[in-house]
């Protein structure tokens, strides 16, 4: 199988009573004209049609031709409909209506965007991270305006709910600007050094803003220094944005402790986000997408005292021409400005100003790999296999903060077993499933809930299988079967509430995992699904199928033995709760003992349920029948008793 890579603004901000705009690097005031009206058909693509007819190019807003609007040929929540502006805009509001004089329309939505049309990302409203509201008949237009906007080629509307008396139906409008964008792009060895014009007599109010695209989740984004020890530096750290100012002292330059600001996470998403950073005099406003952070620089100076030199994409090594003294930025920079003064345009003009060291583009390239966000416990990707190998290889890169979840799933043909790749613990986990064989289980990392890429390679043939978590190496050996490889594997948690879903979904007979309460707060666990007529969940226990209990003299301590399932308590309520007909059979066989105390009748076996309720009676009989199966059925091995244990023979 081949390899797959996983993966997953505007700013306003108030210094003092004044405000900055960089030119260029806004909406313009009028950013409101309508964006698809005027496209070509081509232009619009969906995920399906329900007709000719019913194509995407209809969709336009108060369109009558076709058949009045979009429709997908079966309406579920894995629709959508994609529009191409042809080039990267400003986007400030959408609108929709349902099919023209009819009863399809959608009820709320997502909204996603894209700069490929690969890596997409979701719009999420500020008072709410769910869908927009959608339309309450066919024709009424529906406007929302997008606070904040933003920049994107390609988005994609993707329905989740709409009239029940209907189908999906939408016709659509985006509104919005042509967005000037300049983009410098550095490959992780170079960097551009800007020149001051001249350096100030007296302290003035430095305004830096841009906006990054990061392929690497390390790199200096910029560095300015002074003459006293003064620096500040933008470096991205783990995803993580960090803000490092060092004021300095030109007497006792160790006794002023720097500061350490860090803002956003996974930061290395191949989105843009943006940063603004405001100086004036020792007042620092620093802002990363939406999210300031305000502080007073200490020191023996009024004003931060920096030199006439900024770098970005590095630190260049003093005297070496490109050697850099830490890890240079690799992605895109873009709309990079410093109070006012348009940087990428001064460079792509070689102005004098600018100097660039090694490879420094004005293009923003597309990633190579693309990864994959599953926004839910529920969400999953199938991809694929090689079936019918005589072996099982999968490579690929994850991140999560999440301690335990799902990432791979795949059955083997011909009945030769199943496997899964989970979290647990923020540890890997292999489960190899073989008939009649015990499951074999390989653990491998540790700590890897961490939000940042981990690289998994799994392979699983004939004797042994391997796992290799990052430089972690896992081995387990194997009988010796034949590994059919399947035809799909499935990553994400694909989490069914039950083994009915799985039925309705036409899966066989196997180990799977279920989250019995959906959404809830409990935690998906491994059931075995008997397809018969009848979807069955067998959950099982971790012992062996049978115990030998051995009895005790009156007085002593009495044998007991316990079953550990694979479900805890809340898991098999939910599981119960869910299912039509439940059944659990705990049966007791016996050789020369008998079942009640000859001088009282107390029972010396019992069991206790889920309540701490305790039972007497056994598998195939009924609470209070004080008769065991063979008994009801009349076929006891000794008729003058209801218990074949009661016989007092040796035979079970």
């Amino acid at each position: 199988m081949a390899s797959v890579a996983w993966a997953v603004l505007k700013v306003l901000l108030l210094l003092l009573t004044q405000t900055w705009s960089p030119v260029g690097a806004g909406n313009p005031p009028d950013c409101d004209a309508p964006l698809a009206s005027a496209l070509p058909r081509s232009s619009f693509s969906s995920s399906s049609e329900l007709s000719s007819s019913h194509g995407p190019g209809f969709s336009r807003l108060n369109r009558r031709d076709g058949a009045g609007g979009w429709t997908p040929l079966v309406s579920n929540k894995y629709q959508w409909l994609q529009i191409d502006l042809g080039e990267r805009m400003e986007v400030t509001a959408v609108a929709t209506q349902g099919g023209y004089g009819s009863s399809d329309w959608v009820t709320s939505y997502l909204l996603m965007f894209s700069d490929g049309g690969r890596n997409w990302k979701q719009y999420r409203r500020e008072e709410s991270i769910w869908g927009f509201p959608g339309n309450t008949n066919a024709d009424s237009v529906v406007h929302y305006r997008l606070q904040p906007p933003f920049e994107a080629r390609f988005l994609r509307f993707l329905p989740l709910a709409w009239n029940p008396r209907g189908r999906i139906g939408m016709r659509i409008e985006v509104y919005g600007c042509a967005y000037k964008s300049e983009v410098v792009y550095f490959d992780g060895q170079s960097a551009l050094l800007y020149t001051l014009d001249k350096k100030p007599l007296k302290p003035i109010r430095d305004v830096i803003s841009l906006k990054f695209k990061a392929m690497q989740s390390n790199g200096i984004l910029l560095h300015r220094e002074g003459q006293h020890g003064n620096h500040i530096t933008l470096e991205l750290i783990k995803g993580k944005l960090v803000f490092f100012l060092n004021s300095g002292n030109a007497k006792l330059p160790s006794t002023i402790a720097p500061v350490t600001l860090t803002l956003g996470s996974l930061l290395d998403d191949q989105h843009w986000h943006s940063v603004l950073i405001e100086l004036l005099d020792t007042q620092v406003n620093f802002t990363v997408d939406k999210h300031t952070h305000h502080f007073q620089a200490k020191g023996d100076s009024s004003y931060l005292d920096l030199n006439f030199e900024i770098s970005f994409g590095g630190i260049p090594t003093p005297g070496r021409s490109r050697a850099f003294t830490r890890k240079s930025f690799h992605g895109c920079l873009e709309n990079l400005y410093y109070n006012g003064v348009d940087v990428t345009e001064l460079a792509k003009k070689h102005k004098p100003q600018i100097l660039m060291m090694g490879n420094v583009s004005f293009s923003c390239p597309q990633p190579q790999t693309v990864p994959v966000t599953f926004l839910s416990s529920r969400s999953y990707l199938a991809l694929p296999g090689n079936s019918g190998e005589d072996k099982v290889s999968v490579t690929f890169q994850f991140r999560t903060w999440n301690r335990a979840g799902h990432l791979l799933f795949g059955e083997l043909r011909r009945g030769s077993g199943s496997f899964v790749l989970f979290l647990k613990d923020g540890k890997l986990k292999l489960s190899l499933f073989q008939p009649g064989q015990s499951p074999r289980n390989v653990t491998a990392g540790a700590g890897l809930n961490d939000g940042q890429w981990h690289s998994v390679s799994f392979s699983a043939k004939w004797s042994h299988m391997n796992v290799v978590v990052d430089d972690d190496t896992a081995v387990q050996p194997l009988v010796a079967v034949l590994i059919d490889s399947g035809d799909t594997y499935y990553f994400g948690a694909l989490y069914e509430q039950s083994c009915e879903a799985h039925k309705h979904r036409g899966n066989p007979s196997g180990l799977y995992y279920i989250d019995a309460d959906g959404s809830g707060p409990l935690g998906p666990f491994l059931v075995y699904c008997n397809m018969t007529d009848a979807a069955w969940t067998v959950v099982r226990h971790g012992g062996p199928d049978a115990v030998t209990l051995r009895g005790a003299p009156s007085g002593h301590p009495r044998s007991a033995v316990s079953f550990a399932y694979a479900a805890d308590a809340g898991q098999l309520r939910a599981s119960v709760n869910l299912a039509e007909r439940c059944e659990q059979r705990l049966a007791l066989r016996c050789g020369t003992a008998r079942r009640p105390d000859s001088r009282d009748g107390t029972p010396l076996s019992w069991w206790v349920g889920r309540t701490n309720e305790t039972h007497t009676y056994w598998g195939g009989s009924l609470p209070d029948a004080q008769k065991c199966t063979c008994g009801l059925e009349g076929n006891c091995i000794d008729s003058q008793y209801y218990c074949n244990c009661d016989a007092g023979r040796n035979e079970w």
